[in-house]
C-alpha cells in the first residue's frame, strides 16, 4: 500500500483512497473466497497516515451488493469509520460472478447484460449508507468479440433509470478506468457518462481499480480530457462519508 501512496505523492494528487473488497454476497453463496481483514486493513491505513502528511489517505471499502448482504454491510458501516463506501454489483442470484463464463450460460449476451443492469438498479436503491456506485458495466469487462461492448442506445431506458436514481439519491458515479478485455474506454463508457451529465449528474469519482501500483491513475489524462469536453471540471472524493470536490 505504501507504493501506492508514494505514487500518489509523486503525482501531486490531493488524496488517495483504498477500497478493499468485501463480497459478503459471494460468501453467502458458498463461494470459496476470502473477505478483507478490516481491523488489519484499518491499522495499515492508520500507519500510513502517520508516515505521510500528504496526500490525504482515505479508508474506503467496496461492498458487493445483493439484498442478502445488506444487514451485514450496515453492521460493518456502524462498526468501522469508513471514509467512503462503494456499492458494486459483482454477482447475481444463482449465477455467480459476472467474471465467469458460466454467468452467461443459457442467456444471450444482451439478456445477460440486461439482467446485470436490473441488479445495478436494485443496488442503487439499497438501504445502507453508501456514497459511490462502482464500475457500472462490470459485466462486460471480461467479454470479447463482436457486440460485447455495452452501448447506451441498447439499454437506454434502464440506464436512464439507474442514472436518475443515482442523481436523485445524491450519490456519486464512479468512472472506473480498468476495462479488462472489453472494448470500452471506461466503465461506464463515454456515452453513458455523457448521458449522466446531460441528466444533471454532478458527482463523479475517479477509480483506476489498480491491483498493482503501476496501474495507479491509469488513463487519468484521457478521462480528464473527455470530461472537460463535456464541461465537467471536478471530481469528488469522500472524507468521513462527506463529499469533497477538487478540480480536474
Amino acid at each position: 500500500m505504501e507504493n501506492y501512496v508514494c505514487a500518489a505523492k509523486r503525482a501531486g494528487v490531493p488524496a488517495i483512497g483504498f477500497s478493499e473488497h468485501y463480497d459478503y454476497d459471494a460468501v453467502l453463496d458458498g463461494e470459496n473466497i476470502s473477505v478483507a481483514d478490516i481491523p488489519k486493513y484499518k491499522n495499515t491505513v492508520s500507519a500510513l497516515r502517520g508516515k505521510f502528511s500528504t496526500p490525504e489517505i482515505l479508508f474506503g471499502i467496496e461492498f458487493g451488493y445483493r439484498d442478502i448482504s445488506v444487514s451485514k454491510y450496515r453492521d460493518l458501516i456502524e462498526k468501522y469509520n469508513f471514509d467512503y463506501v462503494i456499492n458494486s454489483v459483482h454477482t447475481l442470484k444463482g449465477r455467480g460472478d459476472c467474471f465467469h463464463d458460466r454467468f452467461f450460460e443459457g442467456r444471450t449476451l444482451k439478456e445477460s447484460y440486461y439482467d446485470y443492469f436490473q441488479a445495478v438498479l436494485e443496488s442503487v436503491k439499497a438501504d445502507f449508507d453508501y456514497q459511490i456506485i462502482g464500475h457500472v458495466g462490470y459485466v462486460s469487462r471480461y467479454r470479447t468479440g463482436d457486440n460485447s461492448q455495452i452501448l447506451y442506445g441498447d439499454f437506454s431506458e434502464i440506464i436512464d433509470e439507474i442514472l436518475c436514481e443515482i442523481i436523485n439519491r445524491n450519490k456519486c458515479l464512479e468512472i472506473n478506468t480498468s476495462t479488462g478485455k472489453s472494448a470500452s474506454c471506461f466503465l461506464p463508457d463515454k456515452d453513458i457518462i455523457q448521458r449522466y451529465v446531460q441528466l444533471g449528474g454532478k458527482k463523479l469519482s475517479f477509480g483506476s481499480d489498480a491491483h498493482k501500483a503501476t496501474d495507479y491513475l491509469r488513463k487519468q489524462n484521457e478521462l480528464c480530457d473527455f470530461l472537460k469536453s463535456l464541461g465537467v471540471n471536478q471530481f469528488y472524493y469522500y472524507k468521513k462519508r462527506q463529499p469533497v470536490a477538487y478540480n480536474i
